[in-house]
């Protein structure tokens, strides 16, 4: 094994050093040295314009100063290119010096988008489509392209739910959610659909992101484009370039004091305490006194005892670099990409760690045929310990332990646990973490190859062949030292799981171009198919002779198990962009898809889409408008589908079953539910009615789209008659509305040497669901806690169902002239009486009293970047967040469990004790029988979740560097990821979210891993 792992790396060295090597040696020019300057219509320098000879292989960039210098011979010409400015050409004569003065494109219309199965210019788009250039966004020091993106996109709502290293971001587009299909868009990487989603990604090795918001921009992607479609390319060669870039930040990360868990301290829990046992013996007939350790709550000063949530965090490291080559020769465009990032959880013990590379190659055969080859690997490390947060796990148990207790002992050993009086057993958490073996093994290898050949002019057929695999790996181990409580469990505990994922795709399309005067016509027709198939493996193991050995081999139990699950899918799909002196266009589409993940009754379905647009500023009319330079209006309407159902869920399924045969106990299998040959995907159709506007010489440009869909047909088990052995079947009963307004301005505020442009995006989105099952039966909401959402007929999705808190009743008399529970007196929570079992009011608190207490649905979620400079210096500042939604604290339901089994909130220093001591009336007495109602989720655990964030702030210097150094430009900055958040949410994070940003359980904050603020040092150096 040791001899086929070196002989792989050797390997792979040498094609990595043949790749760098080569596109080192392709770095050289020859010719006459020109020197000049490029300057924007205001005078202004322009670093970073490609400068390349027509023609020829050579090219460079300009440096800080705008200056270059190339080698050319006499007469040829110079091509001069840069975003968002017109391409100039210049002539070379004898002079050896040229002074360019580049013009800003007219809003960017000229620039190609990537869209499906294509590109198209920003002024042929007639679909809801945003894109953003992944340069835009480069010195966020975030490890996931979807942070990068937070604040950026109208209509794209992306939340950081955890700041777990190598963690995913939720994403929802435009309010999409479903039942049991889920919310989260389609991934397509260099046109490849893939599940193995933006974290593999390394973000510094991406060109752009174009999201396709509406039915019609996404319809090409058909069956499993319902929730949008996020488009990443990743970079490729540019004429002329030959550069080597080099990227590196550094930072620190720590958490913030703001939400931290408000809980007592030593003296106030022993207090508390002292003051528990008291009041039993008082109202409950309690002899057995008080504890020795919170008799005399003054023997622990200010600052003594255990802040368990602190001592669970640290100051953690990140760091991140990125090297790339890149080269363009006469047949032969080459983009090698190394990328490693380290990031150090802010818990202890937590990590992750990603390496990447990627070739991204051009061959070009001759004028009529291309042949292209991208490979990217990703290899993924993490360290992270299981059941950490998110519900009653490591993170809240801990913080919930007795403050009086030492996690360390004064002779520096560690306590294996701990059972304090009248509270659970605990392990010491710290040594929870630190001795947690978790390690896991993630990699990932995305292929594409790919022939593109002209057969006629403007015919072109291009065929692809797309790979993605994954293949992990996890190993756990738990010695026993802290699985027990005050002393060790019987035995260590471990397990070994593996997954491979395979996924291949072969398209196969034609593309047709041709312009008849002043009609122009892009056809395309394609047939794809794509085989996706997952095996996984597990192994438990127990009864380990000591903890000196961590591997499963010595365990004396073992118990594994295997399962695999595979699906298809053949596609047909075609696409019609027409367009009349560029003025009117018209775009149809359609996707014709078959799945086996679906019945055989419902195999196939298409889904078609058609868009119009009408470029308004050109017509005769407008001209006397003088301020508007450019004014496009859209509409379009399409259906897309939802496939995330599960591999087999119409097949009838079999469990495993025991069975008597003579006497004599037999295993066996039996029928875990009734198939259902109709199931099909779910089908929204969409409508979307949009403008694009640009005034005042284009210092304004401005987007608004109002959108309206419905989802149908979603996935939900309906009840059946129970003599058929079974109470329910999956079917297509169920129906969304979503629509909502988003609005985008872009403003180049400031122009000259000191410049100032905002971006600014909002968006409302509004949903209401319609159907349910056969019944219009409620989902969730049916627990009196941890279950807090329920999505009903005629409500916007998941809103929070619980009771209404009115505070404690202070006095008997105020007691008996209210409502009450069964189990409430004087001292206890008080509701109020909403209903009965006949739908009134009737003087008793139960189940019937709950209802609707919030709405986890956002008014509006919006973005802003504001980007300045000033000679050598550029400084930008991101703020993202949310009006109008609310967020459950489930964690209440411990922080304030006044049994005396966890510590507690400091305010619980107020609560109703007598009469004569009635507190503040938010918290009741610690009576035993009379506490459990104050736990039941109510308005007490509900919160605003309005927020306003500032994501990041970067300062940015462009080092002087002499014109004729091989270094053609140096920027250093200093960033700052989540420094701010302005809140009145009491809890850590108000973008959190227990199930991310699924619909039916929005809204959620269950104790997440917490997330860091990170201050960083970086460095872009270009060769």
């Amino acid at each position: 094994m040791k001899k086929n792992y070196l002989r792989g790396s050797t390997l792979c060295s040498a094609i990595l050093t043949f790749l760098f090597l080569f596109s080192y040696l392709n770095l050289v020019a020859q010719g006459q040295t020109v020197t000049g300057t490029v300057r924007d219509v205001q005078g202004a320098t322009l670093p970073g314009v490609s400068v390349v000879v027509k023609d020829a292989t050579t090219g460079t960039i300009t440096d800080v100063d705008g200056k270059f210098s190339i080698q050319a011979p006499e007469g040829s010409t110079l091509t001069f290119s840069f975003i968002g400015y017109q391409t100039t050409t210049a002539k070379i004569t004898s002079s050896d010096v040229l002074n360019i003065q580049l013009v800003t494109d007219e809003t960017n219309l000229s620039e190609v988008v990537v869209v499906g199965y294509g590109t198209q210019t920003k002024r042929e788009l007639t679909g809801a489509v945003t894109s953003i250039k992944a340069a835009e966004m480069k010195d966020i020091p975030a490890t996931n392209i979807s942070q990068r993106l937070q604040g950026k996109l109208a209509g794209v709502q992306i939340n950081q739910n955890t700041g777990q290293p190598g963690a995913e971001l939720s994403i929802r587009i435009r309010g999409a959610a479903s039942i049991n299909a889920g919310n989260n868009p389609l991934i397509v990487v260099d046109g490849f659909p893939t599940t193995s989603g933006l974290n593999v990604i390394n973000p510094d090795a991406i060109e752009s992101i174009t999201v396709l918001k509406d039915a019609a921009a996404a319809s090409l992607y058909g069956s499993r484009a319902a929730n949008g479609v996020i488009l990443v390319t990743t970079k490729q060669a540019k004429n002329g370039q030959r550069n080597v870039q080099f990227s590196s930040f550094v930072g620190v990360q720590s958490v913030s004091d703001r939400g931290k868990p408000d809980l007592m301290n030593a003296r106030e829990f022993a207090q508390f305490k002292k003051e528990y046992y008291e009041d039993a013996a008082i109202y409950e007939g309690y002899t057995g006194g008080v504890p020795e350790q919170y008799r005399n709550p003054e023997q622990y000063g200010p600052n003594d005892g255990t802040n368990w949530f602190d001592v669970l965090l640290r100051t953690a490291a990140i760091q991140d670099y990125n090297l790339s080559f890149s080269t363009d020769a006469k047949t032969v465009q080459s983009v090698v990409h190394l990328g490693y990032n380290k990031q150090d959880g802010v818990m202890i013990n937590n990590s992750a760690s990603r390496f990447t590379v990627r070739a991204n190659n051009v061959f070009s055969i001759s004028e009529k045929l291309r042949f292209g080859l991208n490979l990217g690997a990703t290899h993924y490390t993490t360290q992270i310990t299981p059941n950490l947060g998110e519900g009653r796990n490591i993170i809240q148990v801990a913080y919930l332990s007795d403050p009086t207790l030492k996690y360390k002992n004064d002779d520096g050993t560690y306590p294996i646990g701990f059972a304090p009086p009248g509270m659970f057993s605990t392990p010491n958490y710290y040594q929870v973490l630190k001795q947690t073996v978790n390690p896991a093994k993630y990699m990932v290898l995305m292929g594409n190859a790919y022939v593109d050949y002209q057969i006629l002019k403007g015919l072109t057929f291009k065929s692809s062949m797309n790979i993605n695999t994954s293949n992990d790996i996890n190993r756990l181990f738990q010695p026993s030292t802290i699985l027990g409580g005050p002393t060790p469990a019987a035995s260590a505990s471990g397990s070994y799981n593996t997954a491979n994922y395979m996924s291949w795709l072969s398209e196969n399309t034609l593309t047709y171009n041709k312009s008849f005067g002043s009609h122009n016509l892009e056809a395309l027709v394609g047939y794809t198919t794509q085989k996706v198939t997952n095996e996984n493996s597990n192994i438990n193991g127990s009864q380990f002779p000591d903890n000196s050995i961590e591997w499963l081999n010595v365990a004396a139990n073992r118990i594994g198990n295997v399962g695999a699950s595979d699906y298809s899918l053949i596609s047909y799909l075609g696409r019609l962009n027409y367009n009349f002196k560029g003025n009117y266009l018209l775009s149809v589409a359609f996707r014709s898809d078959g799945s086996s993940k679906f019945g055989p009754n419902n195999r196939y379905g298409t889904f078609p889409s058609a868009s119009l647009g009408w470029v308004v500023s050109d017509e005769q009319f407008m001209k006397r408008f003088k301020s508007v330079n450019f004014l496009k209006l859209r509409a379009s309407y399409g259906q897309v589908g939802n496939n995330n159902i599960g591999n087999y869920t119409y097949l009838a399924g079999v469990s495993p079953a025991n069975y008597v045969f003579n006497n004599a106990l037999a295993s066996g299998r039996v029928l875990a539910g009734i198939g259902n040959s109709n199931l099909t995907w779910e089908t929204t159709t969409g409508y979307d009615f949009g403008l694009d506007l640009s005034l005042l010489n284009n210092r304004i440009n401005f987007t608004y789209d109002y959108y309206k869909k419905k989802t149908d047909g979603l996935l939900y088990a309906i009840d059946i008659p129970v003599q058929s052995g079974y109470s329910a079947i999956t079917s297509n009963i169920g129906r969304f509305d979503f629509w909502g307004h988003e609005f985008a301005i872009d403003t180049r505020n400031i122009e000259g040497k000191f410049s100032w442009s905002t971006s600014f995006n909002i968006s409302f989105n509004r949903n209401l669901v319609r159907k349910l099952g056969t019944n219009d039966a409620p989902i969730g909401g049916y627990q009196e806690y941890w279950d807090d959402n329920r999505t009903a007929v005629g409500n916007p999705i998941g809103l929070f169902y619980g009771y209404i808190n009115t505070g404690v009743y202070m006095t008997q008399q105020e007691f008996e002239s209210q409502p009450h529970g069964a189990t409430s007196m004087v001292g206890t929570a008080r509701f109020a009486d909403i209903s009965g079992p006949d739908g009134t009011p009737d003087g008793k608190i139960d189940i019937n009293d709950r209802a609707f207490i919030g709405d986890p649905n956002p008014d509006f979620v919006y973005g802003m970047t504001n980007t300045l400079s000033y000679k050598k210096f550029d400084f930008s500042m991101v703020v993202a967040g949310t009006v109008g939604n609310d967020i459950a604290d489930d964690a209440f339901q411990s922080t304030e469990n006044i049994d005396g089994v966890f510590n507690v909130r400091k305010g619980v220093a107020q609560r109703w004790r007598s009469e004569e001591n009635p507190g503040d009336g938010i918290y009741p007495r610690t009576r035993a029988g009379t506490t459990a109602d104050f736990r039941n989720f109510s308005t007490r655990q509900v919160f605003s979740g309005t927020y306003l964030a500032v994501k990041n702030i970067t300062l940015g210097y462009l080092i002087p560097i002499g014109s004729k150094t091989t270094v053609k430009s140096v920027r250093a900055y200093f960033s700052a990821q989540n420094p701010f958040m302005f809140t009145k949410y009491p809890g850590m994070n108000p973008e959190v979210g227990l199930a991310g940003l699924n619909g039916l359980n929005l809204g959620r904050d269950f104790t997440a891993f917490p997330i860091a603020r990170v201050y960083s040092l970086g460095l872009n150096v270009n060769f």
